[in-house]
């Protein structure tokens, strides 16, 4: 299953690094991803609406509470991810919702920061399903709510800030039900979603994982 282009890659890594067969495999493939993000082409435009999943680093690859995250895409470093510019996509009054864990809290304003945003609010999504934590069974992420100029909603309609939607199996999935309060309650200006997995309507979406 290893690329013919990266066989002789596969070989040094069990040869001469003397590693596992199971480790060289996941390592090219995880440079493979890497590449991938790295020749994509950055998003342009300017938008109302920006709503991210930065592919947060932990540090520990296996910790219980990311559930070995880099097994399924390429993780950033905070570095990384301010440096990103989307301070240029903003619109002169926009918002932002982004997604962060609960051990990034401090990472996650510091991102908010960085892009041109000043934090306003949150949503809670309660996965209902837990998981473990290393200092409690984590069952919630954060979902941060950030402006830039004024951005209040356009449309006034309170959702109940803790949002209780069981997970699916699959790795980091957010459920589609936020990306509908978005569009309730911002139904009007362009909107791009960053480090996209999916289409949706409406929205212009950016990720390697498209």
């Amino acid at each position: 299953k290893i690329p013919e282009k990266k066989i002789e890659k596969f070989i040094e890594k069990v040869i001469e690094e003397n590693k596992s067969i199971s480790k060289a495999k996941q390592e090219i493939r995880r440079e493979g991803k890497k590449e991938e993000l790295e020749y994509l082409e950055p998003p342009k435009g300017k938008y109302k609406v920006i709503y991210a999943d930065p592919p947060w680093s932990y540090g520990d690859k296996r910790a219980p509470s990311t559930g070995g995250c880099e097994d399924h895409y390429i993780t950033m470093s905070l570095k990384d991810i301010c440096d990103m510019p989307v301070e240029e996509l903003a619109e002169e009054n926009s918002v932002l919702f982004l997604w962060v864990t609960s051990p990034l809290i401090e990472e996650g304003l510091q991102v908010v920061k960085s892009w041109g945003f000043k934090y306003k609010a949150m949503f809670i999504w309660d996965k209902v399903k837990h998981n473990m934590g290393h200092y409690n069974s984590v069952r919630h992420e954060i979902l941060l709510i950030c402006t830039k100029g004024s951005c209040t909603p356009q449309n006034v309609k309170l959702f109940d800030s803790v949002q209780s939607i069981e997970r699916t199996n699959k790795h980091s999935e957010k459920p589609e039900e936020f990306r509908n309060i978005i569009d309730t309650l911002y139904p009007k200006g362009k909107r791009i979603e960053l480090f996209s997995r999916t289409n949706a309507e409406n929205w212009e979406v950016w990720g390697n994982q498209l």
